[in-house]
């Protein structure tokens, strides 16, 4: 896989989150419950009351669809049976690392809006 192929999968990846989560109310709605926010509020004391919820969606979808491609980019160029090992710490390194800087960011973003 390409570069080229990497930004056209993080882009797709990140409109199917766009359609499907943040423009439709519901999911929206939904989405407020989800393990993503519970970790942020849970882990990082973020007060969702204080943030822009579509703001919040929209940074989560951002960061799993970076996640997402970033992992398959990766895994594309190893083969064999280790590929599946490296995919699974490549997901939980990126998973950790990059919602603990979101963490950071939304924290930071919440305690200057009081």
């Amino acid at each position: 896989m390409d570069f080229k192929s990497y930004l056209i999968l993080l882009i797709g990846i990140y409109l199917i989150y766009l359609i499907f989560v943040i423009f439709r109310k519901k999911a929206l709605i939904k989405f407020k419950k989800s393990t993503y926010v519970m970790y942020l509020v849970n882990v990082y004391k973020i007060d969702i009351e204080k943030i822009d919820f579509k703001f919040l969606a929209n940074m989560i979808c951002i960061v799993n669809s970076f996640i997402l491609s970033t992992s398959l980019y990766i895994v594309s160029n190893i083969k064999g049976i280790l590929s599946i090992l490296i995919g699974f710490i490549t997901v939980m390194v990126l998973l950790f690392g990059v919602y603990h800087i979101l963490g950071l960011i939304l924290k930071k973003k919440g305690d200057k809006n009081v």
